[in-house]
């Protein structure tokens, strides 16, 4: 076998072995987070959307279980949880979530990198999903993140990591990254 080859064989070995660690976390953070919502559903109610508990847990997840991948929580009417994740800049349900009840009280998703702020993409999907959705949180790490809700469709709140805080507007027809 050529150097060229053992190289290869390495990398793919590599890929295979980041592959298989990613797949056991994601199989981690279903019922991680299903507790953590439970839990504090159950102490809560329905203000444990806003929790801190909610948000550190999502961000644990994304950023220490997975390799700093996305994740993605939907609480739907019956306040069950449904979890995925992706890549570092994308998320979405690998599979239709079964038994997902319409509205969505809430979408939780990271962004790994560390930046709360709506993309392109985010504010697609809320506008896709704005008539059955209340709310959302874009999360990018300690304290840090957006807050949206279907009664303000233009507006991120945003927390900046110094306890700061500013509007993002949404501009149609502008599609950031």
């Amino acid at each position: 076998m050529g150097r060229k080859q053992i190289k290869q064989t390495m990398m793919d070995d590599s890929a295979f072995e980041y592959e298989m660690k990613v797949k056991d976390a994601r199989n981690d953070i279903i019922p991680f987070l299903q507790g953590v919502w439970v839990n504090l559903h159950q102490e809560w109610g329905d203000d444990a959307i806003h929790t801190q508990s909610i948000q550190q847990a999502i961000w644990k997840a994304s950023t220490e279980m997975l390799p700093h991948l996305e994740v993605q929580v939907v609480i739907d009417a019956n306040n069950r949880a449904h979890i995925s994740s992706g890549s570092a800049g994308y998320v979405s349900f690998l599979k239709e979530p079964k038994k997902m009840k319409l509205p969505v009280k809430c979408w939780f998703h990271t962004h790994p990198f560390g930046s709360a702020y709506f993309s392109g993409t985010d504010w697609n999907t809320v506008n896709t999903w704005n008539l059955v959705m209340e709310k959302a949180y874009v999360i990018g790490g300690d304290e840090h993140y957006g807050f949206w809700e279907n009664t303000k469709p233009n507006e991120l709140e945003i927390r900046e990591k110094d306890g700061t805080y500013r509007i993002q507007q949404q501009i149609k027809g502008e599609e950031e990254e």
